[in-house]
């Protein structure tokens, strides 16, 4: 599908020895391979040369990966970058798929697998280039951005949660994993407020240089610093009369933590270099972060008073894994409902031995990841989704070969049902970390029966 000796790669790594091996296995099957020793080398390289593809190693000195990646989706938004480390977390894969990473390669590297993820993103490429509608969605999420698709007990207890406190004015802590959706259920509670009509304003905290952030959210006057040459509002006065979005939270500085701690007391702000005193707002403050924020603040990095003044409400989040079968089922539908429109493949569907697949992944990226997986695998596939479309980390994580497959598909419909009974029990169990009387209320059960099914079907309390 693609012309193997007009690619260019860039393969970026602090290792010489890394570029080395990439010259050899890439550049005797005819790709031309280039090279960069760091990430500020990386983005200059970007600049002169118009690679197709950009291997970047996670762990650098200086500029990691993580913030490299951050970089290059600045000014290369539709680019292939797979990330390489050898050091395989769960912090670093969530990170880099939230920014939209390609996929992962393991060090230390498989000759096999580094040719097949080579041509699997240069096919994407090319079909990408060649319909004009994914252009236009690459980078944008497959799912509407204000839409919930759920129904596991586990999120119903959420979207009830969200139902309940979207009219107030409450502030409202989101928590959970990257990718779980936390700003998808923050408009969801914009618009069901009567702010609904009003702005919805988004700040990535993460994703602001801590030396503009503060100008960013509270905007400036002529003159306050240099190259301030005309005066300008900042966040919080475009969200007046709506809803202010403070995404990552957990990133802010202390000294503009402060700030916002000053505003939940007195809804005032003061624009940098600011002379004609105090700004009054009307603003609605909604927040969100993946990290521990009583971990934070017992180390100092985030203030306790202004955690208690977020955590006025809670809304968690489940990460994918625990929302279960029929949350799965339900967003790989309505996902790949979403790409026959964009695509024009009425006929896409899913091979049998894909959805098992999906199903039994594990996710670390959550839901973003699983739209980029659906996204790439859409592109490649014809009218059936095959386990071969999906991206090469998930193939090789998850071994789900037909014995497998026959094995759990296998006993007599007693043993099926009672499987299916123990699984959703489980995953109930699980959501309500446990509570007896949580979990017995949401099956629709009494505790003595729930305590007696468990018994029967041996599962731990």
């Amino acid at each position: 599908m693609h012309t193997e000796k007009k690619t260019k790669i860039l393969v970026v790594d602090d290792e010489p020895n890394v570029g080395m091996i990439f010259h050899r296995i890439l550049g005797e099957a005819g790709y031309d391979v280039i090279s960069a020793a760091n990430g500020n080398e990386c983005l200059r390289t970007l600049k002169k040369q118009d690679p197709q593809i950009v291997f970047l190693d996670l762990r650098m000195p200086g500029m990691d990966g993580v913030e490299t990646l951050r970089r290059i989706r600045d000014t290369h938004p539709n680019l292939s970058v797979i990330i390489m480390t050898a050091y395989q977390t769960v912090g670093s894969a969530v990170e880099t798929m939230k920014l939209g990473a390609h996929d992962y390669l393991m060090k230390p590297l498989d000759t096999g697998r580094l040719k097949s993820i080579v041509k699997q993103a240069l096919d994407i490429r090319e079909i990408s280039q060649k319909i004009p509608a994914v252009k236009k969605t690459a980078e944008a999420d497959a799912l509407p951005p204000e839409e919930v698709v759920a129904k596991s007990p586990e999120m119903e207890r959420v979207l009830n949660m969200v139902k309940k406190v979207a009219p107030t004015d409450m502030t409202v802590l989101i928590l959970g994993q990257s990718g779980t959706g936390k700003e998808v259920v923050a408009r969801t509670i914009h618009r069901q407020s009567a702010r609904s009509s009003g702005p919805f304003v988004v700040v990535d905290c993460a994703a602001l240089p801590e030396s503009l952030i503060e100008s960013e959210l509270f905007g400036y006057e002529k003159g306050a610093f240099t190259g301030a040459d005309s005066s300008r509002q900042g966040k919080f006065e475009s969200a007046n009369k709506g809803t202010l979005f403070l995404d990552e939270i957990g990133n802010l500085p202390l000294t503009v933590q402060v700030k916002l701690l000053r505003f939940l007391q007195e809804p005032k702000i003061e624009r940098l270099g600011g002379r004609k005193g105090p700004i009054t707002l009307d603003v609605r403050i909604l927040a969100a972060t993946n990290v521990d924020l009583e971990k934070a603040v017992s180390r100092g990095a985030f203030r306790e008073d202004l955690y208690h003044r977020l955590k006025v409400f809670l809304v968690e989040l489940p990460p994918l894994k625990r929302r279960g079968p029929e949350d799965m089922d339900l967003l790989v539908s309505h996902t790949v409902e979403n790409f026959r429109k964009q695509l024009g493949k009425d006929k896409l569907t899913f091979a049998p031995e894909t959805m098992h697949m999906l199903r039994l992944y594990d996710w670390p990226g959550n839901i973003r990841e699983l739209q980029n997986a659906l996204r790439s695998a859409a592109l490649l596939a014809d009218d059936v989704i095959l386990p071969e479309n999906l991206p090469l980390s998930i193939q090789t994580s998850v071994k789900a070969g037909p014995e497998k497959e026959e094995k759990s598909a296998s006993g007599s419909l007693d043993d099926i049902v009672k499987r299916v009974e123990k699984e959703h029990i489980t995953n109930t169990l699980k959501s309500f970390d446990g509570d007896l009387k949580k979990t017995a209320k949401a099956l629709d059960l009494d505790q003595d029966t729930l305590q007696g099914k468990m018994k029967e079907l041996q599962i731990q309390s």
